[in-house]
């Protein structure tokens, strides 16, 4: 057997960190959150600005490549005219019931977050059925009542019961992380460590009655997941680049010009949702009209997803996959 295996961040504890089992997100937001409360509001919009909003800003960046223009204009109905049409549509509905266009938006994040979490399973050529069975019925369930009634089972606890559960995690995670999985049992945890992950990741809906902290404290695990993926493809296809053509300053520039898009989109729809969202601006007692932008990309986010990591099509497979992976010892 070759000692040589695929990995997306050059780093096999990387892709783990990152990719894999990010559970250190969650670890470390509650953590903070329990033993510096005051904080809360601060680090929810930093989450939104440094992890959220470039998320969805990194889908742009299949645009950005030249390469993808002659597919996007080839199948230019499906990508650009049905989701300019129901973004019309979620427009309209949203003068009449801005509650719903809220359900439908956890809805379809948390169709799109599972077909990430399963997409994850397969890129770690783990096919067995039941373990994405699992993943769409636990992530359902957590949708289910954590949108029915949120908190559903949450409890009192004093802040030394929660350091003392959140030093028992971080010790396990980050066991976990350090160990030799190619020998003993243990080799079935490259396995589970995707499979924890995107179960994990709608529950804390049973847990926070906030349901604005609940998605960051769970779905920011899924954003990690994007960024790493995203930019390490990008990173990847760009060193091609100056390579080919002897020039760092390409890769440079290409990079600092994508940068400043990331986050140029993500203080304008962070300062959106700051404006428009009641649980960050009290002055609102519900969804402002402003709160409408963000959601509009993202639910274009949401449906461009199911496209442009479609690796049964050619373009894709040829475009995308191609600079997915890379070989490391």
């Amino acid at each position: 057997m070759s000692d040589k295996v695929r990995t997306i961040t050059n780093n096999r504890k990387l892709d783990n960190i990152f990719i894999n089992f990010p559970l250190w997100f969650p670890l470390l937001y509650i953590f903070i959150t329990t033993n510096f409360p005051s904080s809360s509001k601060i680090l929810f919009i930093s989450s939104l600005f440094l992890f959220a909003e470039t998320h969805f800003a990194s889908t742009w960046l299949f645009f950005f490549d030249n390469k993808n223009w002659g597919w996007i204009k080839k199948n230019y109905y499906k990508i650009i005219f049905i989701p300019s049409y129901l973004l019309f549509l979620v427009i309209v509905i949203w003068f009449f019931s801005p509650s719903l266009i809220i359900i439908l938006h956890y809805l379809a994040s948390g169709w799109h977050v599972t077909k990430q979490s399963i997409g994850i399973l397969k890129i770690n050529q783990i096919t067995k059925k039941y373990y994405s069975f699992t993943i769409n019925i636990i992530s359902f369930l957590c949708l289910f009542f954590g949108l029915l009634n949120p908190g559903i089972i949450s409890a009192t606890l004093t802040v030394i019961q929660l350091n003392t559960i959140i030093l028992f995690c971080s010790i396990v995670y980050i066991w976990v992380l350090f160990q030799d999985t190619a020998k003993g049992p243990i080799k079935y945890l490259p396995n589970l460590m995707p499979l924890i992950t995107g179960i994990l990741i709608y529950l804390p809906l049973l847990f926070f009655k906030n349901l604005a902290v609940a998605t960051a404290v769970g779905v920011g695990m899924h954003w990690c997941q994007y960024i790493a993926i995203m930019w390490s493809i990008e990173l990847r296809k760009n060193r091609k680049k100056s390579k080919k053509n002897n020039f760092s300053s390409i890769f440079k520039k290409s990079i600092s010009s994508k940068l400043i898009f990331i986050f140029t989109y993500s203080i304008v729809m962070t300062t959106c949702v700051l404006l428009g969202m009641p649980e960050v601006n009290e002055e609102n007692v519900d969804y402002s009209l402003i709160y409408l932008l963000p959601l509009l990309f993202q639910f274009f986010h949401f449906y461009i997803d199911g496209f442009i990591w479609k690796f049964s099509d050619p373009h894709i497979r040829e475009n995308v996959m191609s600079n997915l992976f890379t070989n490391v010892g």
